[in-house]
């Protein structure tokens, strides 16, 4: 009684709270602010915002005030072990370097003067500081990505331009590379004109049970806070601040990226070298008899809830986070139950929209129905894979469709590729075939690939996003009517396959010959290529038409043509494409004249 009553008293008359610096030397629009204070005695668990928080006051030039929550920060430098040896040989190590302190990090959309108030709120009270004086200038950063207001299924940035998703994941770096691995990769994707990559505050750990389940035991290793050997509500800072590394590394580059926070390899059974090790496994000392626990038990949410909460405080300050993924799979988890998957769902996520003032997309993963039509998840993501031997394009666009249509939110692959046989395909044709279909399904943005190291990383096949970034590149997605084309009549040869999307005065088409590479029996075929072939395609209106032909390996321009679109008489409206010779498949771009791509 005394202890409340005393309490009481001290947070109605708030202490001075001495000491916050401001580290960043020239604040820009869209940039990250940070601020410290440090913390003498450091908290017992700095995690923990029953015990301890520390939050942050932004008052912009207009007034319109939020607030942002500070994290427990530990900084540190890295080296090599094997500086010469090659690529995931070669091992990271880090060193703690200063004191643990908090940290506090935001990004401004407006320009002029901040004035910034810290509350750090303990066992003793509340505490503010004086507010510290911010100025923001002009960047060249665009702002956040958000679901266009001019058409929901598709990406924009604060600006009002289009942004479409063009990458693959990179959830984990092999072995102990670390930091280095994604500072190799990342350049690769960047200069080839990806944009977009998919990363896990997760981890995997080798099937003996004998050895450690620490990230970086070998295994592949993402960015995990929470891991069996931190235990249940303490948080690995060495996996943060390699998480800050690569987000400085992709604001640099110009690579977007979303983060998974829960891992279903954990919750799954059938997986005995993960499920024994799971922290909150009852047989480890934690709350959980079984995986479907996780979901239901209010201790268990109100961990995950702190987890999200550390999340936003230390990289929600970046445009490039694209979204916040709640679950990887969660319909593998071990005894599924779609109603309770929703109602964690729903909880979980508005908890994360209460606590994220720079309202990031949120989506999970991977196909159920209930999740995906609540209204707190904004971006539906599923995933997809094929046997060596299917028609990728075919399969991409087919399993796009049953996905994407019913919710009216955008769309695309969290993850996807074929589940095997890639040395039979050391070109990427198949990688190629899925970019492209994906690309023009309707989606928001391609499917990502899965296989970086044994497929993309392995045979170099980073060329492959060149083609197609630049073939949308001034392409406004989300200001047109897009729907799929059809054909007219059949394809010479037949076995053309034309995907693509119209909009009122313009289309975008991809000619696909499926028989230009396959893979039958074990063993790769490679048929000739086309010359003299001709295909109809009905989803323009009448008119005078500009067409391009564009070569899909590199987006250059392979040819122009002029053609019109005008009743036929057997097949209705149509617009009759020539295109020059070419192996596989060729783009095609067609639009009115005097009409231009960019209108943004």
């Amino acid at each position: 009684m005394r202890y409340a009553l005393l309490a009481g008293l001290l947070l109605a008359h708030p202490q001075n709270l001495p000491g916050p610096r401001l580290l960043t030397p020239a604040p820009a629009r869209y940039e990250k602010v940070e601020i410290a204070l440090a913390a003498e005695p450091p908290p017992a668990n700095p995690f923990d915002p029953n015990a301890v928080t520390l939050d942050a006051t932004v008052t912009p030039p207009s007034g319109k005030g939020f607030r942002v929550p500070g994290f427990w920060f530990q900084d540190f430098t890295r080296s090599l072990k094997e500086p010469a040896a090659k690529d995931a040989a070669r091992a990271e190590l880090l060193e703690r370097a200063g004191a643990a302190e908090w940290r506090v990090r935001f990004s401004s959309g407006e320009l002029g003067l901040h004035r910034v108030a810290l509350e750090l709120k303990d066992a003793s009270g509340l505490k503010r500081s004086a507010p510290l004086e911010v100025t923001v200038k002009d960047g060249p950063r665009r702002g956040f990505i958000r679901a266009s207001p001019r058409s929901t299924t598709y990406l924009e940035d604060a600006s009002g331009s289009a942004f479409f998703p063009i990458g693959q994941n990179l959830c984990m770096s092999p072995d102990r590379e670390g930091t280095y691995f994604f500072e190799r990769i990342l350049p690769k994707l960047a200069a080839s004109g990806a944009n977009y990559v998919r990363l896990w505050e997760e981890y995997y750990v080798q099937g003996d049970l004998k050895r450690p389940a620490a990230p970086g035991d070998g295994s592949n290793t993402g960015f995990p806070l929470e891991t069996a050997i931190t235990g249940i509500g303490m948080y690995d800072l060495e996996c943060a601040w390699k998480l800050d590394f690569v987000s400085e590394l992709c604001g640099r580059l110009g690579v977007y990226w979303q983060l998974a926070f829960e891992n279903v390899v954990w919750w799954n059974r059938k997986l005995p070298h993960r499920w024994k090790r799971n922290p909150y496994n009852a047989e480890k000392g934690g709350p959980c008899a079984a995986p479907l626990d996780y979901l239901t038990d209010p201790k268990c949410r109100e961990l995950a809830a702190r987890r999200h909460r550390y999340s936003v405080a230390r990289w929600g300050w970046t445009p490039n986070l694209v979204a916040w993924e709640m679950w990887n799979e969660v319909d593998n988890l071990d005894g599924f139950d779609a109603d309770a998957n929703a109602a964690w769902h729903k909880d979980l996520c508005g908890r994360l929209r209460a606590l994220d003032p720079f309202r990031h997309l949120v989506t999970s993963s991977w196909r159920d129905a209930k999740m995906f039509a609540l209204p707190e998840i904004d971006l539906v993501q599923a995933h997809s894979y094929w046997p060596a031997e299917s028609d990728a394009a075919q399969y991409t666009i087919q399993d796009t469709e049953h996905l994407m249509r019913r919710y009216g939110k955008p769309f695309f692959f969290g993850e996807q590729g074929m589940n095997q046989g890639f040395d039979l395909d050391p070109e990427g044709k198949i990688f190629h075939d899925h970019l492209w279909a994906s690309a023009l399904s309707g989606a928001a943005g391609t499917g990502l690939q899965w296989f970086w190291g044994p497929y993309v990383e392995k045979h170099d096949l980073y060329r492959q996003y060149k083609g197609l970034s630049k073939f949308v590149a001034d392409v406004d997605w989300p200001g047109h009517a897009w729907k799929a084309v059809a054909i007219t009549r059949p394809s010479q040869p037949v076995s053309l396959n034309v995907y693509g999307l119209a909009a009122g005065d313009r289309a975008l088409l991809w000619v696909h010959d499926p028989l230009a590479f396959r893979i039958v029996k074990g063993k790769a075929e490679k048929g000739p290529a086309q010359a003299g072939a001709t295909v109809n395609v009905a989803g323009l209106p009448e008119g005078n038409y500009r067409v391009e032909f564009v070569s899909t390996a590199t987006g250059e321009i392979l040819g122009k043509d002029a053609q019109p679109v005008h009743p036929l008489r057997h097949f209705g409206h149509g617009i009759e494409l020539a295109p020059p010779e070419f192996w596989g498949d060729i783009g095609v771009r067609v639009i009115a004249r005097g009409k231009e791509w960019k209108s943004r």
